[in-house]
Order: structure tokens, then C-alpha cells, then sequence
């Protein structure tokens, strides 16, 4: 027989997480998470309940971690998994209220031991045993929340992604929020920010996404009414030439918009005042297809491959200027590892300054001396006539 209590404590030191399901009757949440978390320097215990498909979070110290298990969850769960730095073991309830343990093994995690200890270290925002629908319906987690060793890359993709979202708004206080996400297909990545926003961070967030398929559109409708996700929907529309949302906005999302729909969403961003643009550009065609020679960058234009490359990056470099000029700070960073995705660039950028005109003129030029279109640049200068 095993104490629980004594077991959890002896853990705490190394703990990864505690899961606690299969509740019975007594049980106040359907199921209760305990993960490490560091909040402005300090160390806690993030107890993450979940009832009515809400989930509801609380930050305690070591003493009241134990006391809440004392109180409020040992007995009350017929199963119990503790994960910690020296393995994992399984607990069963038995009908007298004691627990047995069913055994301790290893924590098994993809690359061997070298990647086990670099995750002891590394603690996810989307931490393994969350219950995170999205993740789940992706295949990245199994239906117990465990991570898929063969999706282990996707779930460092996504987690990369939200940690830089983290980055920006790690410091503002929860409020209204409104997000949009241009073409969001049915990448789920949409499902799992508004997790982090309403679930996790607290907002009060309204959050559209837009795609051009109506069954996409239809689908993603669905699942976010399977998920009670309220405050979530999506939208059939073309960015270059439909009506869309007609008020100021807050962040703006695009995951591999392609081509020129990365130009409509920024110029859109842009005149609705957003605060916040995350922005991973894809299938950067115009360029490439309208350069010709007309000076020193001849030489770099010789071969396709080549001429592909720089002319993707010539596109990005022009979007990043011209945010630069409408007041934007500006990132251009690798989003993930290239191995794991050649379409890595993103554009970060934050509202922190007034309008002026810097780059735009140089970008004019370029255009002119190499014949080439890019469309956010033509936009600029539709609005200056």
C-alpha cells in the first residue's frame, strides 16, 4: 500500500507532472493536472482543473500543493500518475481508500536519454498531459495526453510558435482581445492559440479565421463548437478583395498564407490599427516571376534555384521595411529549424511608433531598375494616390 501524500512530496523536487482521473463522487473537477511552472522568477505548482470542458487554474507553493492533495484530491481519483525527474509510476485507488502502486519505470522520451534530460529542462508551454483538444485531434497527443513519439517535432513546432506569442504578451494583463488568422486551413494552429489565449492566459478574446474553402471554413466551425470554443469562428473569404472584419484589432495570424494573401493580411493589419503581427509567409511567387536584370543583383539571377531564394527574401525584406515604416518593430527570425521546414521565416512585428517613410522609397526604386511587382509595396502606393 501505498501513502500518496508521502509520494507526491518525495517528488515535488523533480516533479514533471501529476495527473489525477477517473474521479469519484467527491471529486470537484473531472480531472486535475499538477505541473512546475516558473512565474517572474519564482517557482510554483500549477494546479489545472478541468470541469464543464472549462479548465480553471490556480499557482501554489509546495505547502499548499501538498495540503490541496491532502484535501481535496487524494481518494477522490481512482487513478493518479506521477512523472518526475527519476521515472514514473501508476496508482489505483482500492475500495478502502488506500492506493496500490502498480510500478515505477523510466520516462520514455523520443532521442533517448541525451533529449529526456534536455526536456527535463525545457518546459513546454503546451506541457505534456494538458488537455488541449487540438493536440489531441492532430495525433500529436494520444486520447490519455501523452505526447506521440513520431509527432514529437510537430509538438516543438507548435510550441515554438506559441512561446514567441508567449514572448509578446507574457506581460499584458488578460482583457478583451481580438485575434485574426488568415488562411487557416485546417492546421488547428488557430484551435491552439485561442487555447492559450482564453484558457490558459485568461482573455477575453474574440477570434476569427478566414479560408478561402467553404468545407474548411465548415469544419473548423464544427470542431470549435465540439470544443465549446464560444468565442471562436471562421469565415469564407478572399483577404485580397472581401469584406472582413470592419474594426481596430489586436493580433493578426497568418501561418503559410500564400504568396500574395501574406501582403493582403499585413496591409490589413496595418489599417486596422493592430498591435501585434505573427507572420509566416509562404510560396513567395510574385517576385520571382516578374524580376528581370537590370543591375548588380544580376549575378544572382542566373540560376533558378538561386533566383527563387533571393527573390523569396527580397519579398520579405520589402514587407519588413514597409512595416518597419508604418511604425512597426520588426523581427524577420527562423520560425522552426529548416530541417524541419523550409517555409521557417517569420515576421514579427509590434506597434510602437508614428508612420514615416524610410525604406518605401528605396523599394520603389529596386522595382523599378529590376521590373518587378510586390504587392504590398503597389498597395502603399495605391493609398498615397
Amino acid at each position: 500500500m501505498a501513502d500518496l501524500n508521502r509520494e507526491l512530496a518525495a517528488a515535488l523536487p523533480l516533479l514533471q507532472k501529476a495527473v489525477f482521473s477517473q474521479p469519484t463522487e467527491g471529486a470537484e473537477y473531472q480531472k486535475v493536472t499538477l505541473r512546475p511552472v516558473t512565474i517572474k522568477g519564482k517557482d510554483y505548482f500549477q494546479m489545472e482543473g478541468f470541469r464543464d470542458n472549462k479548465a480553471f487554474h490556480r499557482n501554489l507553493s509546495r505547502e499548499e500543493t501538498l495540503a490541496l492533495a491532502d484535501e481535496s484530491l487524494a481518494g477522490r481519483y481512482r487513478q493518479v500518475l506521477l512523472m518526475s525527474g527519476d521515472g514514473a509510476a501508476q496508482y489505483v485507488l482500492r475500495r478502502d481508500g488506500s492506493y496500490k502502486k502498480s510500478g515505477k519505470s523510466a520516462v520514455p522520451r523520443p532521442g533517448g536519454e541525451a533529449a529526456y534530460t534536455h526536456d527535463r529542462e525545457k518546459r513546454y508551454l503546451l506541457a505534456e498531459g494538458e488537455n488541449i483538444p487540438a493536440l489531441v485531434d492532430l495525433g500529436v497527443f494520444t486520447p490519455d495526453l501523452r505526447i506521440v513519439k513520431a509527432k514529437y517535432d510537430k509538438y516543438r513546432q507548435i510550441n515554438r510558435f506559441v512561446e514567441l506569442i508567449d514572448d509578446a504578451f507574457s506581460s499584458v494583463e488578460p482583457g478583451k482581445l481580438t485575434v485574426l488568422d488568415f488562411g487557416c486551413g485546417k492546421s488547428y494552429l488557430t484551435f491552439i492559440l485561442y487555447y492559450y489565449f482564453a484558457v490558459k492566459r485568461g482573455f477575453d478574446v474574440e477570434m476569427i479565421g478566414y479560408d478561402l474553402k467553404e468545407d474548411v471554413v465548415g469544419h473548423c466551425n464544427a470542431v470549435a463548437e465540439k470544443y465549446g470554443y464560444s468565442t471562436l469562428h471562421f469565415e469564407t473569404a478572399d483577404v485580397s478583395k472581401d469584406k472582413l472584419l470592419d474594426k481596430p484589432i489586436d493580433l493578426l495570424v497568418t501561418l503559410h498564407a500564400c504568396d500574395t494573401a501574406t501582403d493582403y493580411a499585413l496591409d490589413f493589419a496595418v489599417r486596422h490599427g493592430a498591435k501585434y503581427i505573427f507572420s509566416v509567409p509562404c510560396c513567395q511567387h510574385e517576385i520571382n516571376a516578374s524580376i528581370s536584370k537590370g543591375g548588380d543583383l544580376d549575378a544572382l539571377l542566373r540560376y533558378g534555384v538561386v533566383k527563387e531564394r533571393v527573390s523569396a527574401l527580397l519579398t520579405d525584406s520589402i514587407r519588413a521595411g514597409i512595416l518597419e515604416d508604418m511604425g512597426y518593430t520588426v523581427d524577420l527570425m527562423e520560425f522552426v529549424d529548416l530541417a524541419h521546414s523550409p517555409k521557417n521565416l517569420m515576421i514579427r512585428a509590434e506597434k510602437r511608433g508614428a508612420p514615416r517613410e524610410k525604406n518605401i522609397p528605396r523599394f520603389r526604386e529596386l522595382a523599378e531598375r529590376y521590373g518587378f511587382r510586390q504587392t504590398l509595396l503597389e498597395l502603399c502606393d495605391r493609398k498615397e494616390q
